[in-house]
């Protein structure tokens, strides 16, 4: 199947717990989450959700059908996505990434240090996937239910990034609606294996200084 299956849905949650994870956020949950939990059970279903910083398009990380689907909503090539989980991958325990997670950076890992199904066009060439702890409550208690998420920014493909969900220009399966978000900027991207910044963008100075602790 393409969907995580409730087995390794299990498996994710029992890891997860023995993984440092989870700080929960001071704000609760206040918007109903069933119709997008609903949605995001069926293959290649896309959901609007918001981020730390922006509105994106999300499915689960395992579905490959989901992936493509979004690729073709933003109008560009298949290629990974970011992965969001909540909580740290049991093999890093001892690298400290408590220094930017949860928050707005995403690292690049290898796939095999990560600890839940993946799908093939989520994995880069190189074999690292993209994945970042975000801060936001509503996607905590989404991966929560189902495990992990992709996100990309709702955005056609050069186009600004979707602040309200109101304005989203494609047709999705469940729309989050937690009102508009802060102008900000993405997520800064590194790349733990380099030691470097791909991306320059929200959390900089805790990623910059996370790199600086790794020397």
């Amino acid at each position: 199947t393409h969907c995580i299956s409730s087995a390794a849905s299990d498996v994710y949650k029992r890891q997860g717990q023995g993984a440092r994870r989870r700080r929960r956020s001071s704000r609760p949950v206040s918007v109903d989450l069933t119709p997008a939990i609903a949605a995001l059970g069926k293959p290649g279903a896309v959901v609007l959700a918001p981020t730390s910083t922006l509105y994106g398009l999300s499915g689960l990380a395992s579905d490959e059908e989901s992936c493509l689907r979004i690729a073709r909503l933003k109008n560009r090539a298949p290629g990974p996505l970011i992965v969001l989980i909540d909580h740290l991958p049991p093999r890093l325990l001892d690298v400290g990434l408590e220094a930017v997670w949860p928050g707005p950076v995403t690292l690049l890992i290898a796939r095999e240090d990560l600890d839940f199904p993946i799908a093939p066009s989520n994995v880069g060439p190189d074999g690292r996937v993209a994945v970042r702890w975000d801060p936001e409550p509503l996607l905590g208690t989404l991966i929560q239910a189902l495990g992990p998420l992709t996100s990309t920014s709702a955005n056609l493909h050069g186009q600004p990034p979707i602040l309200d969900p109101a304005a989203c220009p494609v047709a999705v399966d469940a729309v989050i609606d937690d009102g508009p978000r802060k102008d900000s900027p993405p997520s800064t991207m590194v790349d733990l294996r380099a030691r470097s910044v791909l991306r320059e963008g929200a959390g900089l100075a805790a990623a910059r200084a996370f790199l600086e602790s790794l020397d």
